[in-house]
């Protein structure tokens, strides 16, 4: 059966990699007839009609068992029809734990499912971040350091199938290089939710879940080309490994390598997966496999890569083609991740869950750029202003090496609970992470970092004066690059986050419940460093609370057949140890507290949710950037500022408003109070449909997007310059802007499709973020690829 489905998937990639492409994002089973959601159906239920005589063998279990399994098929099966077809998800546990619709849950809760990032293009975390409703971001450079928001306040908790990552794109972070490939869904929690994880983040937590084995062969494979000479290739193998499925495992590979509308910069990305779940008896699963995630971009830059302003106060008006890289500049990311989980029926619906995560990544950066820095004293402090005959340029340069290895585990009990007539929802758990990050030093002192034969200014830095650009208007990129090499000389900050956590959903009157639930928290940090000689000098603490507690309450009420009123309320504590001061310190932990209140509603059989939100968070400890770096680490410096307040609106709708018409919505709005900038836009748009033409046309799907913001403030560093070696420091106020995104696809027949897609249709200039060493780095211009698709 096996050989069979292989020899029918090879010539399916065959097929696809000898045709010519038009388009194509969505696979041939989820595309739509007049209802998506019912074609998807229908081979379902051949595919179950196939396994019928497995199914009938089971016979020879309890009757309990054999009605448990029977409840479990039904379940995957709607799964399967939901998913593939929509722009919505039935439940989500991401916020409590708790398995609850998205109208039980007390927060708003954004699914980004997988149907929505194939329409949409969606490829990496940028990707889907740029797409959600309420998040906003802003890049530092184009070598991966791109902060998201959301309510006002920088992510920091991401997690994959509940387990806690390091998902940030510093220089030693590992963001940039996840691949979206490998993942079936997105969910977004926006608001505080420390309960599940101990650091309550007012802005959003970002839960990825992993593609898993399911028990019928399936097979998908694509073929993208696009402009910027764009190949990409995915292959996504679903193989039941016994002829009942008890046994399955699920292969993903995903490559993608293209140049970018900048010159010098070209980025390659793979991601691999192997998953394997085997049903050890009637009530024990176990799950375990393996993935890899790498991003390599070469042309990166340190730091804003187009300059603002000449030296004498002009604007500059570069083309957003401009990166005045060297031409060895490059940042590489990459992750190796294990996992193992394993589940236990108690039956009577408690089951028991114990999971644990391995992950292990790098970061290399070889960084060179011509940018404006602060190594100069003669020249007020600044040097590298461009002058418009060409000279005035100067080559930053950076070297840094990261490792980081963290390990996860999380063991809970989940089941109901049968009282005075009701049944409720309860779950226990323990989670926790040991995170170890590791810093290489490189450095005049030990030897190990050069240019040229030039000293650096600091540690492994070339700041404005030492390596000057004879003409920038001229310049190829050419320069020589870094000598280095490693040794044992190295930082290493350990991290260790673990508590203990309870929440339970108790229906208190027909269409009244209440989630309650705590967590207590114990959270270490410190850092030891060890020389050339792989010795050990000792360690500093940064940071260490224990029993921090994080309460959750709320309340949901069904005042009509399809809407609900509810609340919640939950305390904010997120430590702060990758942000540092002047001083080199890390920041005070960020405290306060969050409320949210709002409607939500299911409507067309719950085919589409909607959500209102009313929300007001009040911060003490939160880090604001001063706009300097630190000339030892190349970090940017942060201060703590008190007194923090935002409160805002968010509207979200996704699903189906019409058969064949999916829709999937957002707006926001931002008030902020207490910064002495605005970073965040106050208004904020977000909106993505397609629609299935019906009858005779139901082969083909169009669609499309926007995605628009209102204006933004960021501090400039050092400022504008006014000629006489002054300059005005006043915020820069960037102007909003709107991009539209448009795509078609052709289902040919019942395995192949192809499409098209543009984004940012009216080739808009906008910028994604300005001021940091006043600089700024554009946004991508037009973009259009065609894609193939195949599926078995």
């Amino acid at each position: 059966m096996i050989r069979h489905h292989m020899t029918c998937f090879r010539s399916l990639l065959l097929l696809a990699s000898t045709s010519l492409t038009i388009g194509g994002s969505m696979s041939a089973a989820c595309a739509a007839e007049t209802a998506p959601v019912q074609s998807v159906a229908d081979s379902t239920i051949k595919k179950k009609h196939y396994y019928k005589k497995n199914l009938h063998n089971k016979a020879a279990h309890s009757a309990q068992a054999h009605h448990k399994h029977k409840t479990d098929e039904s379940i995957l099966v709607r799964g399967n029809h939901w998913e593939k077809g929509s722009y919505t998800a039935q439940e989500t546990s991401a916020s409590t734990g708790l398995p609850l619709s998205l109208r039980e849950t007390p927060q708003t809760v954004t699914v980004l499912t997988r149907q929505l990032m194939d329409d949409q293009q969606i490829n990496t975390l940028d990707d889907v971040l740029t797409t959600t409703p309420g998040v906003t971001s802003y890049a530092n450079d184009n070598a991966g350091r791109t902060t998201y928001r959301a309510r006002g306040f920088d992510i920091t908790n991401y997690k994959i199938d509940g387990m806690q990552v390091d998902a940030t794109t510093s220089f030693g972070g590992v963001g940039s290089s996840m691949n979206m490939d490998l993942y079936d869904n997105v969910q977004i929690v926006r608001g505080a939710n420390g309960l599940l994880g101990g650091t309550g983040d007012p802005s959003a937590t970002i839960y990825l879940q992993r593609k898993a084995p399911q028990k019928y062969f399936s097979a998908n494979s694509l073929l993208r080309l696009g402009n910027w000479n764009e190949h990409r290739v995915m292959a996504d193998l679903n193989a039941p490994l016994n002829r009942s499925g008890s046994i399955r495992s699920r292969y993903v590979f995903s490559w993608d390598d293209t140049d970018t509308f900048r010159v010098r910069e070209h980025v390659n990305r793979i991601g691999a997966l192997a998953n394997f779940t085997a049903d050890l008896s009637s009530r024990d699963s176990l799950n375990f496999g393996f993935q890899y995630e790498r991003t390599r971009n070469d042309g990166a830059s340190w730091g804003t890569n187009v300059p603002i302003w000449y030296a004498d106060g002009t604007k500059t008006h570069l083309p957003r083609s401009t990166n005045p890289a060297a031409k060895w500049s490059q940042a590489t990311r990459d992750q190796y991740t294990a996992f193992i989980d394993y589940d236990h029926d108690f039956s009577h619906g408690w089951h028991l869950k114990a999971g644990y995560m391995r992950t292990q990544g790098s970061s290399y950066n070889n960084l060179g750029v011509a940018k404006i820095n602060n190594a100069a004293k003669s020249q007020g402090g600044y040097a590298g202003f461009w002058n418009q005959d060409g000279s005035g340029a100067y080559l930053n340069a950076l070297h840094a090496e990261y490792e980081d290895a963290r390990d996860n585990a999380d063991v809970h009990v989940s089941g109901p609970l049968h009282l005075l007539g009701r049944t409720h929802q309860l779950v226990f758990g323990f989670n926790g992470y040991n995170d170890e990050l590791t810093q290489y030093t490189f450095s005049k002192a030990l030897g190990n970092c050069s240019i040229a034969g030039v000293t650096p200014y600091s540690g492994c830095q070339y700041r404005a004066t030492g390596l000057p650009i004879s003409n920038w208007q001229t310049w190829d990129g050419s320069y020589p690059n870094f000598v280095t090499h490693r040794t044992k000389a190295r930082e290493v900050d350990v991290t260790r986050n673990y508590g203990a956590y309870a929440s339970g959903h108790f229906i208190l009157a027909k269409g009244l419940s209440l989630i309650l639930g705590g967590r207590i928290s114990s959270y270490q940090a410190y850092t030891g460093t060890y020389n050339k000689a792989n010795q050990y000098s000792g360690s500093t603490s940064t940071g260490q609370e224990n029993a921090v507690l994080t309460p959750y309450a709320g309340m949901v009420y069904d005042f009509t057949r399809n809407m609900s009123v509810y609340g919640s309320y939950t305390s904010i504590y997120t430590p702060q140890t990758s942000l540092r001061d002047e001083n080199n310190k890390p920041l005070s932990p960020v405290q306060g507290k969050s409320y949210e209140t709002g409607l939500k509603g299911e409507f067309f059989k719950k085919r589409l949710n909607t959500s209102l939100a009313f929300y007001l968070n009040r911060q003490s400890n939160v880090a604001q950037a001063t706009g300097a770096t630190n000339l030892t680490t190349g970090e940017a410096i942060y201060e703590s500022v008190n007194g923090v307040k935002t409160e805002g609106i968010d509207f979200d709708a996704s699903g189906q408003l019409l058969s064949g018409w999916n829709v999937f919505f957002g707006y926001s709005y931002l008030y902020e109070k207490g910064l002495s900038y605005r970073q965040d836009p106050h208004h904020l748009v977000r909106f993505s449909t397609t629609y299935t033409f019906p009858g005779k046309m139901h082969h083909l799907t169009i669609g499309g997007g926007i995605s628009a913001q209102s204006s933004t403030q960021w501090t400039t560093n050092p400022g504008r310059p006014l000629g006489n070696g002054k300059y005005d420091k006043s915020n820069l106020t960037v102007r909003g802007y709107t991009l539209i995104n448009i795509m078609a696809r052709y289902r040919i027949n019942k395995w192949l499709s192809v499409a098209g897609n543009i984004t940012n249709l009216t080739d808009k200039t906008y910028v994604r973020q300005a001021g940091f060493y006043d600089g700024m780095i554009y946004g991508e211009p037009r973009t259009f690829n065609f894609t193939i698709r195949g599926h078995y």
